[in-house]
């Protein structure tokens, strides 16, 4: 499908990556959306990757309650998406007559937890669930938009490491900081959204990025007891299982969400006609196959047996003296001790002979109990008299490091085992400075060390004419236009602007904690 098949009818978002247009298609007599990636956006490899990917994603999954994916085309040089134009409105619209009635926000809730369902089992996670990502027929049908930020289980490599996705007022606590995200993220935004609804409170609004995030990091769900008086008991319940601080507080998935709230649980979709006759021949054949291999195998088996009988007897009393020159050596754990994991891991760091599993060998080291030990002369084998422990965290994530030595990145689970004395540890993020922290580690205690980027961060906003790779302190950053200003670290940084048509743009901008500043530099020729 070229080009020329589609007809612009006009700009509907104009973001710092994508331009959504609608378009009428004349072959189909119909109008569609169109969702296209910058066009000086395409050498990026990476990023037009997890374009397709989205498509790819987005063309999975199939739901009356979620907008379709037609096709995945070029225009105008640049890939992009064509897929459902709804007409009708957002719920973020539909929010500027006022807050809603719950049984609106409990018939919205079902047909989201619907669409969330048959995405989860494709294994597409939405990450962005927000008012106006929930559209609403001109037909009363609830359908979620945008599946622009979704998450594919298998493909999760081509995520940006560290990339905080989805609008900050509708995250959940695992995107902020940087945790492992699933389909729970997304009822967490869902209950976020329905309280918005109902009570017209945005309840994570802030003055700032930063501030934004913190009230979402340090969220309680008994703080939505004040709404005890605007909604129901079961429905305010409902709502707060959605919003657990803790994921696995939260409701198992989205089916079991549906099913709490309707009493049953969605449905997976139901085979075409045409699908049920190619499973039933694929069946067919794969018994006729089944049946092939069981009578080759018997008659090989009855040959062999023919052909072997007679030398059974010498193959017997070869193992038999094979067996008795073989010397097996049994370890025996020391007396008053059990056998048990603790102890191996304990003989292991004494003697140095127990290895990593094999199927750790090609991944990053990553501290996930008590017992595990690293290279590091800070973390060699050590005694209870001469080692303590710390614990790890960090705002949003780091690449943490003690002394010289890489120890995983945030979140670490349980906590390392280090020796006596003072350390420091050391907290990398691509788009702050380091952070450096010390401790101090006594015999048997347990220490915790935190890191914030977001306590010392201010905010950069560049316009520039034409776009513009951004640079801060020699750190690619993004490209213009900015959908909103860049997180920094505060004091005096270093930008650098460049566009490989003209001389680079080189200046030194001080931003102070939590302020904004605004940088417009058109470039000249060279």
């Amino acid at each position: 499908m070229g080009k020329n098949s589609f007809t612009i009818l006009e700009t509907i978002r104009d973001g710092h990556l994508t331009r959504v247009l609608k378009a009428e298609q004349p072959s189909l007599k119909r109008t569609v959306l169109l969702k296209t990636l910058h066009k000086h956006l395409v050498t990026d490899t990476n990023l037009v990757k997890r374009f397709e990917r989205e498509a790819r994603a987005c063309a999975m999954i199939r739901s009356e309650h979620i907008v379709q994916v037609y096709d995945l085309i070029e225009l105008d040089g640049a890939p992009a998406i064509v897929m459902e134009y709804v007409e009708g409105k957002s719920l973020q619209e539909v929010l500027h007559d006022g807050p809603q009635s719950e049984e609106f926000a409990s018939m919205v809730a079902v047909s989201v937890l619907t669409a969330l369902s048959v995405a989860h089992r494709s294994g597409v996670i939405h990450r962005d669930i927000k008012p106006s990502n929930i559209m609403i027929d001109q037909h009363g049908v609830v359908k979620v938009a945008d599946f622009g930020l979704a998450s594919v289980g298998v493909e999760t490599t081509l995520t940006l490491e560290g990339t905080v996705l989805g609008t900050p007022a509708y995250m959940s606590p695992e995107q902020v900081s940087g945790g492992v995200i699933d389909g729970r993220s997304d009822l967490f935004s869902l209950g976020v959204t329905l309280i918005e609804l109902v009570t017209g409170e945005k309840l994570f609004q802030g003055e700032s990025y930063a501030e934004c995030l913190n009230k979402i990091l340090n969220f309680k769900s008994e703080s939505l007891d004040r709404f005890a008086g605007t909604l129901s008991i079961s429905f305010l319940a409902f709502v707060r299982r959605l919003m657990m601080p803790r994921k696995e507080d939260r409701f198992a998935s989205a089916s079991a969400a549906l099913k709490e709230l309707t009493g049953k649980e969605s449905a997976p979709p139901e085979r075409s006609s045409k699908s049920r006759v190619k499973f039933r021949v694929l069946y067919a054949v794969v018994a006729v196959l089944a049946i092939v291999l069981a009578t080759m195998a018997i008659l090989n088996f009855w040959s062999s047996e023919k052909l072997n009988g007679g030398n059974e007897i010498n193959r017997q009393q070869k193992f038999a003296a094979a067996d008795s020159t073989r010397t097996d050596t049994v370890s025996v754990p020391p007396s008053g001790g059990n056998s048990g994991k603790s102890n191996l891991l304990e003989d292991s760091q004494r003697s140095g002979s127990v290895k990593l599993p094999a199927e750790n060998a090609d991944h990053e080291p990553r501290i996930v109990a008590e017992q595990r030990t690293l290279s590091n002369a800070a973390l060699a084998e050590t005694t209870i008299s001469d080692s303590g422990y710390v614990q790890i965290s960090c705002i949003p994530w780091a690449k943490v490091f003690l002394g010289n030595e890489y120890i995983g990145t945030t979140p670490i689970a349980g906590s390392l085992k280090v020796r006596t004395g003072v350390h420091l540890i050391t907290f990398n993020n691509p788009s702050f400075l380091p952070l450096v922290r010390s401790v101090t580690v006594h015999a048997g205690a347990q220490s915790h060390v935190e890191a914030n980027f977001l306590e010392q961060v201010g905010y950069l906003l560049v316009v520039s004419q034409p776009w513009a790779e951004i640079y801060v302190d020699d750190q690619y950053r993004e490209t213009t236009p900015l959908g909103e200003p860049l997180m920094v670290t505060s004091g005096n940084r270093k930008i650098r602007l460049h566009n490989p048509a003209f001389e680079d743009i080189i200046t030194n901008v001080a931003i102070g904690v939590h302020d904004t500043v605004r940088l417009v530099k058109p470039f000249s020729m060279k």
